[in-house]
């Protein structure tokens, strides 16, 4: 594939298709990759260049070298892309394929964290304050569904959020208890257990907190 084919795209550019979505939903951040003029001209010529040779190969093994084949060429094809990814991320964030070799049309890009858990919003808390983590923590809150949960099956939303480079998973439960929605929260942090059914109103001290700890920084 041509190496320059994102040179209408800026890293400018690709930052403001991506920006508006980090906070909210990474499958709106697929959305607006997957569907920029770009990648929808190289998508259907590289996954037929993927699927060339493997028909000899195991199912798995031949899925698994087109993936790797595809990964590959958008990492060469798009450089100013992988730029953006990496700078409104921190460093977190890569990009990734869910190739479908049988319907290439339905093939998208994704963004990735290489997390043990599903990262569904990426946020920076730029004020490592209390009222710095309630607002975080009220943009995620915004995020879940809006419908009632079903008892004993909270909604759920888990965002990575990265202060000075330092990450932590947040993780927030709607719960129906005896007709009475409540959120609560789960901190994931990096070598360390979760720490669990934290009430909302107590989680912003203790995100600021963990993020004081790990930087040295005292909470304001």
């Amino acid at each position: 594939m041509n190496d320059t084919v994102d040179s209408t795209l800026s890293v400018s550019d690709w930052k403001d298709r991506i920006r508006p979505h980090l906070e909210r939903s990474m499958r709106d951040v697929s959305d607006a990759i997957t569907n920029a003029a770009p990648i929808q001209s190289w998508m259907h010529q590289a996954s037929f260049d993927a699927a060339e040779g493997l028909g000899q190969m195991h199912a798995m093994q031949a899925e698994a070298m087109g993936h790797m084949r595809m990964l590959n060429d958008l990492e060469d094809s798009f450089p100013a892309l992988i730029q953006a990814v990496d700078e409104l991320t921190d460093g977190f964030g890569a990009l990734d394929i869910h190739w479908r070799p049988l319907t290439p049309n339905f093939s998208r890009v994704k963004v990735t964290f290489d997390r043990d858990y599903t990262v569904s919003a990426f946020l920076s808390l730029a004020d490592q304050t209390v009222d710095g983590a309630a607002s975080v923590l009220d943009i995620l809150q915004s995020t879940l569904p809006k419908g009632d949960p079903f008892p004993n099956r909270p909604h759920s939303v888990t965002a990575l959020v990265v202060h000075r480079s330092v990450p932590l998973g947040v993780r927030l439960h709607d719960r129906l208890v005896e007709d009475n929605r409540t959120v609560d929260v789960t901190l994931l942090p990096e070598n360390a257990k979760p720490v669990e059914d934290l009430p909302f109103s107590v989680a912003p001290r203790a995100i600021a907190d963990y993020f004081a700890a790990e930087t040295g920084q005292p909470t304001a």
